[in-house]
């Protein structure tokens, strides 16, 4: 640890100094951005460096938490320069009298001179601006506000100017006039992260319709639905958590289910707070509702804002007003899978609105659908071009091969293109991908033995941060990022081209990817990201290619194969057979080459092993030389590695001079 290093040599005081300006630092971070057992532990780290014990006093423990602030990243990569803030002020009150220091602790404005005149004045000013800002309000709540951006305070005072006769150079003044007009009219504190407040400075984007999913059919064993049909509204229980109030932000909701749910773990919380945080404060007016009852779907609109009626109970108090239509019911079992898969969703409140303009259309209610919520409709027929004769003349391919190709991807799902070397199986697979996806929505990714699932799907990775420290972020891989950008475009294909698949161990790459490539409207939580469900569109695809030299599409497990159609490419078979005479035709180029292929396959006699056409698709084969480059430094090469461990002389069995006299060609 930097710091132990720094005060190694210090006193027990030094030590107990530096905890304390430590736990300053870190007071007032909620558990979004430290936890109060990670604050604990920092603290007693440090005492932990005297030679004496000290513990955390009781009451400074339960006013670590749960904090104020989400300090984010920048703030705990900025610690040092913190740190060192918080030193600069206490050397500079320590070396004053006392009775200055007392006067300097007991005026705000003489006490914020002081810490001014400690920041630096290199870059560190700027990373320790926002400690400056905490402290002002730990130490005077009445007359500093709980903003640690000065970007914000100036946002503020701009919004609620009207409050001053005028405005001054100086933010915290001009604020602390506007907070004591604002109480003044609303007769109560005021918190400027708290509505209608927040909107003055800080604007709500605005935001697209959605629709989402509220379940009533089990409120801790009864069944709700018909109360809601009744009186119109939809509600949600965590009966528990009491009154939240509506448009809450995460904060308030993070303390409200602290303080309700202290026995649960913090991932069980952190569901409970994005369950709240959605019917509270992300449903708006105009949304559009489903709630399931039995096989029966109901649909309705939302009408207004969350409010809380306990008069029948926890149960249903937390309300939404819906008008519900219930004039046109819908059966889940009739539903396009789809839309089925997304109504599985155990969760009490889920965000379905890829299938909303479907439920609407269905239930006639397609006129209240927003055209971004129709955009977004993942039950659209796909948009699947068709490939054409001018491209299957391209590529020297029969038409119909490339067409039956391309079906039995958009039947499957996934696809392998497997044979021997030189067969053309990771151009054809990215040709194919271009025909089907366009260029924007094709990527390939190559496969190797030391490929894993946080390569593919999704994993941590180490990030340097301004301050010069370490830390992890969660990075998409190419199959995850395929996957969302698909979701942007529901009517679009998009092809994954996953190139020597067999080189990787399937079963660590794919991990619960497995389920999903056979169960594709379903929907599972991915392991580093168990708070979201993720489900595999129907436009996203995979092509894999596969060499057949090393015997690997037998060795590929049951599972793997079954949730793969297999396409194969040889050399002595349609569509590669006779490829080589075509594109020597169409170049005007002599078919040596091409009795030369036959003949070294010939003598292999075996199709996995056999040469492919594409070593010698190029325009280097049409003379001698060319040829004697190919065949020394590409073809020779490839049959000693094949026919390793074999009584063969590659030379005197397949060197181009002994196939050219057996073949009784005369090249130039």
């Amino acid at each position: 640890m930097k710091l132990k290093r720094q005060i190694s040599s210090a006193s027990d005081e030094a030590d107990v100094l530096a905890a304390e300006l430590l736990y300053l630092n870190m007071l007032p971070l909620t558990g979004a951005t430290i936890g109060l057992d990670r604050k604990l532990e920092i603290i007693k780290t440090v005492l932990s460096w005297t030679s004496y014990d000290v513990a955390i006093p009781a009451d400074l423990v339960a006013a670590a938490n749960p904090g104020y602030m989400k300090g984010g990243q920048a703030f705990l990569n900025f610690r040092w320069a913190q740190f060192a803030f918080l030193i600069r002020v206490t050397r500079e009150l320590l070396d004053l009298p006392i009775e200055e220091r007392e006067r300097l602790l007991s005026d705000p404005w003489a006490f914020r001179d002081l810490a001014r005149s400690v920041l630096p004045d290199h870059d560190g000013n700027f990373r320790a601006r926002a400690q400056l800002h905490v402290l002002l309000f730990l130490l005077f709540p009445k007359v500093f506000v709980p903003v640690s951006a000065e970007r914000n305070k100036w946002a503020i005072r701009d919004a609620f100017a009207d409050r001053l006769p005028s405005t001054s150079g100086d933010v915290d003044w001009d604020i602390h006039a506007i907070r004591q007009a604002l109480e003044r009219e609303a007769g109560h504190p005021v918190d400027f992260y708290d509505e209608p407040w927040l909107s003055k400075w800080q604007p709500a984007q605005t935001r697209a319709q959605r629709g989402w999913l509220v379940r009533g059919a089990n409120v801790n064993g009864t069944n709700v639905i018909s109360r809601w049909l009744e009186d119109g509204f939809c509600s949600v229980s965590w009966r528990e958590a009491g009154e939240i109030r509506a448009g809450a932000s995460r904060k308030e909701i993070e303390t409200a289910v602290d303080d309700a749910y202290p026995d649960h773990t913090n991932e069980a919380r952190r569901a409970h707070v994005q369950q709240l945080w959605r019917f509270l404060s992300d449903m708006r007016p105009d949304d559009l509702v489903a709630t399931l009852d039995g096989d029966t779907v109901y649909l309705g609109k939302i009408t207004g804002d969350a409010y809380y009626d306990d008069s029948e109970g926890r149960e249903i108090a937390r309300r939404r007003p819906v008008d519900w239509n219930v004039k046109r019911t819908l059966s889940r079992k009739a539903l396009p899978e789809e839309a089925q898969a997304r109504l599985r969703d155990r969760r009490t409140v889920v965000d379905i609105t890829r299938v909303t303009a479907q439920l609407a259309e269905l239930a006639d209610m397609g006129e209240e659908v927003a055209p971004a919520v129709v955009e977004a409709d993942e039950t659209r027929p796909l948009e699947i071009p068709e490939i054409t004769p001018e491209a299957a003349n391209r590529l020297l391919l029969p038409l119909d091969w490339l067409r039956e190709t391309a079906d039995l991807l958009m039947a499957k799902g996934q696809l392998i293109l497997y044979g021997p070397p030189g067969t053309g199986k990771t151009y054809l697979a990215t040709e194919l991908a271009e025909m089907l996806a366009g260029p924007d929505r094709m990527d390939l990714v190559q496969f190797h033995p030391s490929y894993g699932y946080e390569d593919f799907i999704e994993g941590f990775r180490p990030r340097q941060a301004e301050g010069g420290t370490i830390g992890f972020e969660l990075v998409p891989g190419p199959f995850k990022r395929a996957v969302e950008a698909a979701e942007g475009e529901p009517t679009k294909p998009f092809v994954l081209v996953i190139d020597e698949i067999n080189r990787a161990n399937l079963a660590k790459v794919f991990g619960e990817l497995y389920f999903l490539l056979e169960y594709r409207n379903r929907e599972i939580t991915l392991q580093y990201s168990p708070q979201e469900k993720f489900k595999l569109p129907k436009n996203v695809f995979v092509i894999g290619t596969m060499n057949t030299v090393d015997r690997s599409v037998a060795l590929v497990d049951a599972a793997m194969r079954r949730r793969f159609a297999f396409r194969a490419l040889a050399p002595d078979r349609p569509p590669i057979e006779g490829l080589l005479r075509r594109w020597l035709t169409r170049h005007n180029l002599p078919d040596a080459p091409a009795l030369l292929l036959d003949e070294v396959n010939r003598r292999l006699a075996d199709p996995d092993r056999a040469v492919g056409p594409s070593y010698l698709m190029t325009s280097e084969a049409g003379d001698r030389r060319g040829l004697e480059r190919i065949w020394a430094t590409e073809i020779l090469p490839l049959l000693e590695d094949q026919l390793y461990g074999k009584v063969v002389d590659v030379e005197q069995e397949y060197g181009l001079r002994v196939l050219l006299d057996a073949l009784k060609l005369d090249l130039p």
